[in-house]
């Protein structure tokens, strides 16, 4: 009850406050009700107003009844007013004939007196009813039309032979006279034209053929209307039905298509927009089946990764790797192989995404199962059998560039092999050296031979190793951070600790690319003598 007052307007609600009003006063007869009822008839119009145009929206809201009611302003209304004033014009046509019959008449009269009834109808015989009223000077109504005899009309002729009233005020001897002809055309036409009734058979004959042949062609046209009508509301109705099916969520739905014009283009083009859509909500559930394995793959990959550095007593470890999608094709890690020797490894996979991370993953494996098995375990062994695992369990393309290094915590030697990685950064004193490449990318070629390499590190000697993410990145005039500017970046900051050397590395080179996509990975391992 309360939505319904709310959506009423003033008018009704002012309607409805004086009718509850108007009741009681009305019915203990009080004097005030006669003040109620006329402020009803004031609002009473206007609240019936804006309801019929309510109810007339509600009426007129289907395309097909806005139609019906388009076509009876357009051609019923026009058509009914033209076939009235045709019947009205007939109407008067005829009566002024009967009129001019009986007054041509009336003129060769040869009486003296005023023609009685019975003269005035053998004037023209056979006509009907013919009343003359006169009076002195201007005319003075004396009798009334209803004093006519109706027997005296002849018999129509066919339905359409309508009884016909017509007046005219003339001049009779100096006097205005009423002359009143009741009749039919029939007759009129027969005073006018004689007995003979071939001239009025050819004029129905006429008359009949003209209105065949209208009513024919008003009916192909209602026909041809209400096809077309059909035709428009049909596909507006499929159109209605199809947008109400998509918005529950059929995206299968179709529409029949028939025809080859606007409208059948419209019901293609409707069809091919569920079928995109349709297409697009498929794509988007695959997405989102893709995100949720690549979230899976995220939180797998994230724990392949070291969480915690070998306690050592000489050195300090950390790294980093930052995606540039979801899953990350660079490697690190760093694996105690007994109490006083540390293996640091990092690689960087060719390609990203899924197939990188994968081959991140058997990386991994391949060092960590040699690292565990018993005996002398060296790194040019290490990358030698990885790389030809990978070669034979991987297609052509697939490579990865991979430094791998074993630390001796007592001595603070560094024995490492590079197989194509970018060299690691050793930083001692206020200088800093690139250590050397050893060897080919792992997984192309098999017998491809790498050699061991050997660094000792010294009290506050600062190791850094990286991946092409870190030097590779852009800034708005193409050019890339570099190896330079990383090197001057770690010997700036070579006393602080790891952790903050990484996190001022990652944050010059977002500064430098002044990118909000990351285009690769971003990885480093930071290893720092002490003692």
């Amino acid at each position: 009850m309360k939505a319904l007052w709310k959506s009423l307007g003033w008018p009704e609600r002012l309607f409805g406050a004086i009718l509850l009003c108007h009741l009681p006063l009305l019915l203990l007869a009080q004097p005030a009700s006669g003040l109620t009822g006329f402020l009803l008839l004031l609002t009473g119009p206007v609240v019936a107003f804006r309801l019929l145009r309510v109810l007339i929206r509600k009426a007129i809201w289907r395309l097909r009844y806005r139609l019906i009611v388009s076509y009876v302003f357009i051609a019923a209304v026009p058509l009914t007013a033209l076939l009235t004033l045709v019947g009205m014009g007939l109407y008067v046509l005829v009566g002024q004939m009967a009129i001019y019959a009986v007054n041509a008449e009336l003129q060769r009269y040869a009486g003296a007196n005023v023609p009685t009834r019975e003269e005035l109808e053998s004037l023209v015989p056979g006509l009907g009813d013919v009343l003359l009223l006169q009076g002195p000077g201007p005319f003075i109504m004396e009798r009334t039309v209803q004093n006519f005899r109706r027997i005296h009309v002849p018999p129509a002729a066919n339905r359409f032979d309508v009884e016909i009233t017509w007046f005219s005020v003339l001049p009779f001897r100096g006097n205005n006279v009423l002359l009143v002809v009741r009749s039919r055309p029939s007759a009129v036409f027969r005073g006018l034209f004689g007995q003979g009734m071939a001239w009025q058979q050819t004029i129905f004959v006429f008359a009949a053929g003209v209105g065949i042949v209208f009513l024919v062609a008003q009916l192909i046209s209602i026909v041809i209307g209400v096809s077309i009508t059909r035709t428009v509301t049909a596909a507006v109705h499929n159109l209605y039905d199809g947008t109400q099916k998509v918005m529950q969520g059929e995206f299968s739905h179709r529409i029949a298509v028939r025809g080859s014009d606007q409208l059948a283009e419209l019901s293609v083009s409707f069809n091919h927009m569920t079928g995109n859509l349709q297409r697009l909500i498929e794509v988007e559930k695959e997405k989102e089946r893709l995100h949720s394995e690549l979230e899976i793959a995220r939180e797998v990959q994230g724990r392949l990764f070291p969480r915690n550095a070998p306690a050592l007593r000489t050195l300090e470890i950390s790294g980093v790797c930052h995606p540039a999608r979801m899953v990350s094709g660079d490697y690190y890690d760093f694996l105690a192989v007994n109490q006083s020797r540390v293996a640091l490894a990092i690689g960087d996979v060719a390609g990203k995404g899924i197939s990188a991370a994968l081959l991140m993953a058997a990386i991994q494996s391949v060092m960590r199962t040699q690292l565990t098995e018993p005996g002398h375990v060296s790194p040019a062994q290490v990358v030698s059998l990885l790389n030809r695992q990978l070669h034979s369990s991987t297609s052509p393309e697939k490579y990865a560039t991979f430094y791998f290094g074993l630390y001796d915590d007592a001595s603070g030697r560094l024995v490492y092999t590079n197989a194509g990685h970018l060299p690691p950064i050793l930083v001692h004193g206020g200088s800093a050296e690139a250590l050397q490449v050893t060897g080919t990318v792992v997984g192309v070629f098999p017998n491809s031979r790498y050699e061991e390499r050997e660094v000792l590190l010294q009290d506050g000697d600062l190791l850094v190793a990286y991946t092409d993410g870190i030097t590779e990145p852009e800034n708005t005039y193409g050019v890339m951070f570099g190896e330079e500017r990383l090197t001057e970046l770690l010997v700036k900051h070579q006393t602080e600790s790891a952790d903050e050397i990484m996190a001022r590395t990652m944050e010059a080179v977002r500064q430098w690319s002044h990118s909000l996509e990351q285009e690769d990975d971003m990885t480093m391992v930071v290893a720092r003598r002490h003692g």
